[in-house]
């Protein structure tokens, strides 16, 4: 195969070709979508084809306010998936949102209004008629109810119902009960007498059993077992399996079927990283499509196990972000950066494996960075090493490594990682950090027990870098031959400058006796990192004092040059 680089203006969901609308519908806007569909000839058709993801697709990016009317022309099953993905939040359903999708049905009209009705399961009723809401037999005497709870009869008149007032139920439950009989009377009538006898906790567990199962058969894993997607893989055997012109594999699911008659908004504006793009892009036909199923099946898994939460819907592009990052160093590493064996790779293995092996390849960096970043304090607040290398090890030491962006130029956040460079330019700045604290502890006695000890203010304390204390401690050997982090005060900021430095101005440079400090800590043996960092020191120290007279140096003025007295 001859290498193919990606367009850099298509996102995974054009190179996957994750899209069978009309052109000039895959990026239209929400209201021409929802015309179009209106406009077709058989809309139920078109709708009712849909996968019910993808019809919950088709609502968001059409937008709520106005995609209710598609109600009209859902299955029973579809609407069933729009509460199951929407109001749920964390394994719990949020009646204020499932009363939202009750309210878009009613405004499309009474009948749309009894189908989402039917199409609730039984456990659902089950929840909302325990707990805050108790149902009673009809003789229930309504002298005995508190004046804090409201009461109904149900609409055939054989049961009372009492809700707390000003629950969000108490104005909507004779509503709910004329729709729950108007859809099924002896459905209703049999739930009604069922919750008399049922604990909500029960009832809570089996509806979010059962929520469980439909999600997974739409593609979405419960989000315990999404977990499985960070599983940690033997990344080198992979490696080498691979290299023997074997395509490792990995057990994961298969993605659920899309019909493809909606835009993709899993891998929309997923912007494709170079080697996955390139990759996907050498695939052809059924490859493809396999490939494009995959990484969104990838991105959801990732998205839940990360979120837990399918109305978090909005935040799906920082995760879909991360998945493919995740999955292009994971791909990188295994092909050792080949176009054609990542082509192979991406169709044999699967998007799910690449990512887990990119993950493993971060948490062996996570877990070499994290000794260090305890060792300079950083769980306390210290940052001794300043940046970038404070931030780069920061972001190598989280629970999901991701990349200081400032490695790279001025930028200052963090971004997923995504290729073999980024972690060598972290593994670098990890690497010496762990020289320049070694150096410090053995020479310097350094340690997170010595810094809380330094006595100097507490906001000051956290401001201290190794440059700080790496000046403080020359000062002390200059002036009395001995290496310590002791806060100095004027009369000895003073000292050192006379005896620091021969001339003033741009004549100013160091004294011999001063150049043999400096020499004594810079010694041969010493590692580049630690001279680099005198130098550095050693450069900020002459042009700070150099210049100053000594009588007219004042310590508040150079604490970032030195510990200083309070």
């Amino acid at each position: 195969m001859s290498q193919r680089s990606p367009d850099a203006s298509r996102d995974l969901a054009d190179i996957a070709a994750r899209s069978k609308l009309p052109a000039e519908l895959q990026r239209a806007s929400g209201m021409k979508k929802l015309d179009w569909i209106i406009g077709l000839d058989d809309p139920k058709a078109f709708v009712g084809a849909l996968a019910p993801q993808e019809l919950y697709y088709w609502i968001r990016d059409i937008g709520k306010g106005d995609a209710y009317a598609l109600l009209e022309f859902a299955n029973r099953e579809q609407v069933q998936a729009l509460v199951d993905i929407d109001a749920w939040s964390r394994g719990e359903l949020l009646l204020p949102r499932w009363l939202e999708w009750l309210d878009l049905a009613l405004a499309v009209d009474i009948d749309t209004a009894l189908e989402f009705v039917q199409a609730q399961d039984d456990e659902t009723f089950e929840w909302l008629f325990t707990g805050d809401v108790e149902v009673h037999p009809a003789d229930h005497d309504l002298d005995f109810v508190p004046d804090e709870l409201a009461a109904f009869h149900s609409p055939d008149g054989m049961y009372v119902v009492t809700v707390a007032r000003e629950h969000p139920l108490e104005e909507r439950l004779p509503q709910l009960m004329k729709l729950m009989w108007a859809a099924d009377e002896d459905r209703a009538r049999v739930l009604l007498q069922q919750v008399q006898f049922e604990l909500h906790s029960n009832v809570t567990d089996d509806m979010q059993r059962f929520r469980d199962g439909r999600l997974q058969d739409l593609g979405f894993e419960p989000a315990h077992e999404a977990l499985e997607v960070f599983t940690v893989v033997p990344v080198r055997e992979l490696r080498d399996t691979a290299r023997n012109g074997v395509a490792p594999v990995g057990g994961v699911g298969a993605p659920a079927e899309t019909t493809g008659l909606v835009r993709d908004l899993v891998l929309r504006e997923v912007p494709a990283p170079e080697l996955l793009g390139a990759a996907l892009d050498q695939l052809e036909g059924a490859a493809r499509v396999r490939a494009g199923e995959g990484l969104a099946y990838l991105v959801n898994k990732v998205f839940m196990a990360e979120t837990g939460d399918l109305s978090r819907f909005d935040d799906l592009p920082i995760y879909a972000r991360r998945a493919a990052a995740i999955a292009n160093l994971g791909l990188e590493y295994l092909s050792d950066s080949s176009v054609e064996q990542a082509a192979r790779l991406l169709d044999a293995s699967g998007a799910e494996l690449l990512f887990r092996a990119g993950h493993t390849l971060t948490v062996e960096l996570s877990r070499r960075a994290r000794p260090v970043a305890k060792r300079a304090g950083a769980e306390l607040g210290y940052t001794l090493f300043g940046s970038p290398i404070d931030e780069a090890v920061h972001g190598a030491s989280l629970v999901r490594p991701v990349y200081f962006e400032g490695l790279d130029g001025d930028r200052l956040g963090y971004r997923p990682f995504q290729t073999l460079d980024d972690l060598a330019r972290v593994e670098a700045r990890v690497k010496d950090a762990a020289t320049l604290l070694a150096f410090f502890e053995e020479r310097f006695g350094l340690s997170v027990v010595a810094l809380e000890s330094l006595p100097v203010a507490g906001d000051a304390r956290k401001r201290v870098r190794l440059a700080t204390l790496l000046r403080t401690a020359m000062v002390w050997a200059l002036l009395q031959d001995e290496l310590a982090f002791e806060p100095i005060g004027a009369d000895e900021l003073a000292a050192f400058a006379r005896a620091a430095f021969v001339g003033r101005g741009g004549d100013a440079r160091y004294s011999p006796a001063f150049e043999k400090v400096i020499a004594e800590v810079q010694r041969s043996d010493a590692p580049d990192i630690v001279k680099s960092l005198v130098d550095r020191a050693m450069s900020e120290l002459i042009d700070a004092i150099g210049a100053v007279a000594p009588s007219e140096l004042d310590p508040k003025f150079v604490s970032e040059l030195f510990l200083v007295a309070r």
